[in-house]
């Protein structure tokens, strides 16, 4: 694909809600100067007035489904990746991994065979930009118990990135910096947020559509740690800045959103029922300017990709 073409990089957070302005909320007391950008010059809280600007959304997105009880990772991304809703296919908020009822969905409505569905003379129109170590693959194979996203790569025939990717700047780590590898792989090169920003970026420029998924959102809420989660937001926060630099966005768009919350409220351990951020930011971001929930985010990519992309060839 040329790197002038439209693409889409989506950056899934998982736990990242919108609460309150209090003190367990770390976005309402941190400095995070990348993330207020994002949205708008404001803190990521429920007090953000939504922002609705043809280049630029930032809006909140219901999480609940319509489903009683915390909304969790399985059903809530299977939502967030195909359009339909994951919940009330399983009849309840399931997770981390993917129900069984969901899984028809998951083969036939993800958003990679959707991407490829409307280029299909491309020969790789969409990535998955996180590299996993070998034992990951041993463990899922033994168990067959793969998270939504690699299932989604699974059923779309969207390769799965390896340590040998990672080695060659061909992907990133789930961490972003690659330092969480050296727990068990003291070979793998530690690089800066900055160098990671810049490597997704130049990875998405040759693909129609790129996911990176970050769990470390989702991590720090359950353990309630301040510390730890302000040492994941500003990690985040670093990524972000670089990103935006490195971002055209005369010719792309950024869509980052979550799951569910989790990492706004540090006074529980649970996931919460706050709904979810959803930034949408350059070309074709007023396609998002109208979404309410996790079921609204595929339509609108496919909106954007139908009206803008298939244009630039």
């Amino acid at each position: 694909m040329s790197p002038h073409n439209f693409h889409i990089l989506f950056v899934f957070l998982d736990g990242v809600g919108l609460g309150p302005v209090m003190a367990d909320n770390p976005f309402a007391t941190a400095s995070l100067p990348a993330f207020a950008r994002l949205a708008g010059d404001q803190l990521w809280t429920n007090e953000a007035v939504p922002l609705r600007e043809p280049a630029h959304v930032f809006v909140p997105l219901d999480a609940t489904l319509g489903v009683d009880g915390l909304p969790q990772s399985g059903t809530g991304q299977a939502t967030l990746f195909t359009g339909i809703n994951g919940a009330q296919l399983a009849g309840r908020h399931y997770g981390p991994f993917p129900h069984s009822k969901t899984r028809a969905a998951l083969a036939a409505h993800n958003i990679f065979r959707r991407v490829q569905t409307l280029y299909p003379a491309d020969a790789a129109p969409c990535a998955f930009a996180n590299a996993y170590p070998d034992r990951f693959f041993d463990h899922v194979r033994a168990r067959n118990r793969w998270t939504v996203t690699t299932r989604c790569c699974l059923d779309a025939g969207v390769r799965i990135r390896t340590a040998r990717d990672l080695a060659v700047g061909n992907a990133l780590a789930a961490d972003i910096t690659g330092a969480g590898w050296r727990r068990f792989d003291p070979d793998v090169a530690v690089i800066s947020e900055a160098d990671a920003a810049r490597r997704l970026a130049a990875l998405a420029r040759r693909h129609r559509f790129t996911l990176f998924e970050y769990y470390l959102t989702d991590k720090a809420g359950h353990r309630q740690s301040a510390e730890f989660a302000l040492q994941v937001l500003h990690a985040l926060d670093r990524f972000f800045s670089a990103l935006l630099e490195d971002f055209d966005s005369q010719e792309a768009l950024l869509l980052i959103t979550s799951d569910h919350g989790n990492l706004e409220d540090l006074s529980t351990k649970t996931h919460t029922y706050h709904p979810v951020p959803l930034v949408a930011y350059g070309r074709g971001a007023h396609h998002f300017a109208h979404a309410r929930s996790l079921l609204d985010v595929v339509p609108a990519m496919v909106d954007a990709f139908a009206a803008i992309g298939q244009d630039d060839g």
